[in-house]
């Protein structure tokens, strides 16, 4: 699904500007509203996200990302063009982080009450930008037996098709990281939590921005010191799913000197900020997953 019309040029200098706000094409309108949180009654909410990096050039993305660090703290330009015009990786890494600085999106604060419009008004960011086609797009409803969590994990981690059995590995764990930073914070009895897994996949030029969120009402259960999903999510929940294709195929040097005039944002500098992380406290809440493999740090 193409999601600019008009010439991308054009749409690409709109965009970059932020002058004024581009609509989200009404064909893309569902994408957007599926990432919409349901208006079931809180009393506080917690917002999460956890980023990581696959694919087979993964590794290759980051380390330009770190000669992409060092043009940028020497303010070379034409270094910083020529980087994010041949490593797509770094000038997707660098699109999402200026629309994330257009927010109220902030993973690090997790507690911050504007997060969930700010995640929605990200999307409306990334279903604007005339690079990305959005590849796929569902909503997808997962069944877990009664208080068994675990499953929960490994049924969400299914919803990932194309990747390899070493990067379901890391998207696991990611997970896991996710849930324990999102639950460590759970501390009323109707918790608002989104979930919300990032990866960026570099298998070639064309990278894929997944991103699967889901959402649920916990509750903090003082007696046994941890938060779980409340009877209404005890055994079901819906996962959104959106894959948006950067076309590096179309990606041009003088496109990534406009990008570079404008905001650059490293590989692994965007995956360590929008990575929420875990709480620090004097005694740890307990987990609503207990197996040892999944209680991994």
């Amino acid at each position: 699904m193409t999601i600019i019309t008009k010439d991308r040029d054009q749409q690409f200098d709109t965009w970059l500007s932020d002058v004024k706000e581009l609509r989200v094409p009404k064909e893309l309108m569902p994408i957007r509203n599926n990432f919409v949180l349901s208006d079931l009654f809180s009393d506080s909410t917690v917002t999460g996200q956890n980023s990581i990096g696959c694919g087979i050039d993964a590794n290759e993305q980051s380390k330009q990302g770190k000669l992409v660090d060092e043009a940028k703290e020497r303010g070379d330009l034409v270094e910083l063009t020529n980087l994010l015009a041949s490593s797509t990786g770094n000038a997707v890494s660098s699109i999402l982080g200026l629309a994330q600085s257009r927010t109220d999106w902030n993973p690090q604060d997790p507690c911050n009450i504007n997060n969930p419009n700010g995640f929605i008004k990200f999307i409306e960011k990334l279903l604007t930008m005339p690079y990305f086609l959005a590849a796929k797009s569902e909503k997808t409803g997962v069944h877990y037996d009664n208080n068994n969590y675990d499953s929960l994990i490994n049924n969400i981690v299914d919803l990932y098709t194309g990747l390899t059995e070493s990067d379901k590995t890391l998207v696991k764990s990611s997970v896991i990281s996710l849930a324990k930073a999102c639950t460590s914070r759970v501390n009323t009895k109707n918790t608002k939590t989104l979930f919300i897994q990032q990866t960026l996949d570099a298998s070639d030029r064309n990278i894929v921005v997944r991103i699967h969120q889901t959402f649920m009402i916990m509750e903090y259960d003082k007696q046994n010191n941890k938060g779980c999903p409340t009877s209404h999510f005890g055994t079901d929940l819906d996962v959104n799913v959106l894959e948006l294709t950067f076309q590096g195929n179309l990606w041009s040097k003088e496109a990534a000197k406009k990008l570079a005039n404008v905001f650059v944002q490293s590989w692994d500098d965007w995956l360590q900020y929008t990575t929420t992380p875990s709480l620090d406290e004097k005694q740890p809440k307990k987990y609503c997953f207990d197996k040892p493999e999944l209680i991994m740090e």
